[in-house]
């Protein structure tokens, strides 16, 4: 029993743990179309661009529109047993996208994975709010989102090298095999809240009123603009187009232009944690206004400058994966902004748009292409893309940044004025906004 109790602290971070790890491994499925563009071409005779944009937006309709039922799901019945049956699904989506002999079957595991990978990131977080206490919530959130960035790392740098060896079909195989493992580890491990919290419970159910209030607060979905907008470039570089986009506009070659986008990655997972431990002491809406800038600043320098170093484009990448998680202050935002019995509905509404407008900008940019190469090529040729038709669909990226920037500005703060440290770590005024009321 001594035993037992010594290592009680730890039960948390074992439950919390497998529900991460969930949105970790999703990601790495997540990102590896993306990685496998040219191999699925090659399988599926007759595929566009525009194809490949479709099957990249095909995992994030049911993803979107499964985040506020999600959302209300957890907050009503608890993790467990949604991620169980999640995860489960997971290992049947994979297991159908390595069977398809047909380009139509990975579209519908791209579907299905959508709507089971919902519960990854809610699931996790709806833990945290559980097992944790409050001030760890930002922190917690953001080595969340960080988890998810080691697996799109993961899926865009290391992913092609088993690609290569074990072919794409193989490779989602394992998937498959990993995904049924982890359903049965959760379901022994992961409970719902700590034993203490059991006779309390049934008083604390939400009711469906409370979440109409959520849903038809301003500052609910003024938050969430601000996560899609922030996240949306991320999204469609790093799970689509960026290893495409920086092979045509750079010369990279396959291999350079994956491992430069894994570093994107690779900065988010180093700088989500640190955003949340900013977002602690600065206030959200401070890092929420500071990231977007970045990204303004940042992102031109990759599609723009020309004759641009391999390195420094690792470098750019990499920061601007690390100064792009003004999303987990959002994520922090999302779940003060009401009580915490209605986090997880709340966090769902800003994880729905932080994906939706990044599903939303992957068949943009691909018909952003064919229409450019279609200004330069004469009726009846072959569609010919040039590095200046890649350059000119990149716009909408950094455009995406500055609609953040204003989103950020009408956001309301949640962390209290008390909390702050704008005086000890002098914070430029022009960031430090009177919270609206």
């Amino acid at each position: 029993m001594k035993r037992q109790k010594r290592f009680a602290y730890l039960t948390p971070w074992f439950i919390w743990g497998l529900a991460a790890f969930f949105f970790f491994a999703h990601y790495v499925v997540r990102v590896t179309p993306g990685q496998i563009i040219e191999e699925l071409q090659a399988t599926f005779i007759g595929t566009t661009k525009l194809d490949i944009g479709i099957l990249g937006a095909s995992f994030y309709l049911p993803y979107v529109l499964m985040q506020m039922p999600v959302g209300y799901l957890v907050d009503k019945f608890g993790s467990r047993i949604l991620l169980t049956i999640a995860v489960f699904v997971c290992s049947l989506s994979s297991f159908i996208f390595a069977s398809a002999i047909t380009f139509d079957m990975t579209i519908a595991s791209r579907i299905l994975l959508g709507f089971c990978s919902a519960t990854a990131f809610i699931g996790a977080l709806k833990l945290t709010t559980v097992w944790f206490e409050p001030k760890k919530l930002a922190l917690l959130v953001g080595i969340t989102q960080a988890l998810g960035m080691i697996g799109a790392a993961v899926g865009s740098g290391i992913v092609p090298y088993f690609v290569d060896s074990l072919g794409w079909q193989n490779t989602f195989y394992t998937y498959s095999g990993a995904f049924f493992i982890l359903a049965i580890l959760i379901y022994c491990v992961v409970r719902n809240h700590p034993k203490s919290d059991t006779i309390t419970l049934p008083q604390e159910k939400p009711k469906s009123s409370h979440f109409t209030q959520v849903l038809f607060n301003r500052y609910t979905w003024i938050n969430a603009l601000y996560a899609g907008f922030i996240y949306a470039p991320t999204d469609a570089m790093g799970e689509l187009w960026g290893k495409e986009f920086l092979r045509h506009i750079h010369g990279l070659d396959p291999q350079t232009a994956s491992f430069s986008i894994s570093f994107l990655f690779i900065g988010w997972a180093i700088g989500g944690p640190c955003a949340g431990w900013l977002a602690d002491r600065l206030g959200r809406r401070s890092v929420m206004i500071i990231s977007a800038i970045l990204g303004m600043i940042l992102l031109p320098i990759v599609f723009y400058v020309p004759h641009i170093h391999p390195a420094l484009i690792i470098v750019i990448l990499f920061l601007y994966g690390l100064t792009n998680t003004g999303l987990i202050a959002s994520y922090a935002a999302a779940g003060e902004l009401h009580s915490r019995k209605y986090a997880g509905f709340s966090m769902a509404i800003a994880n729905m748009l932080s994906v939706l407008l990044g599903s939303l900008l992957m068949p943009l940019l691909g018909w952003l292409l064919q229409w450019h190469a279609q200004s330069h090529t004469t009726a009846g040729s072959e569609i010919v893309l040039t590095s200046s038709d890649y350059q000119l669909s990149t716009i909408v990226l950094p455009c995406c940044c500055l609609l953040a920037v204003i989103c950020a500005f009408f956001t309301k703060e949640t962390l209290p004025h008390e909390k702050r440290m704008h005086k000890t770590l002098a914070i430029p005024k022009a960031w430090q906004i009177a919270t609206p009321k």
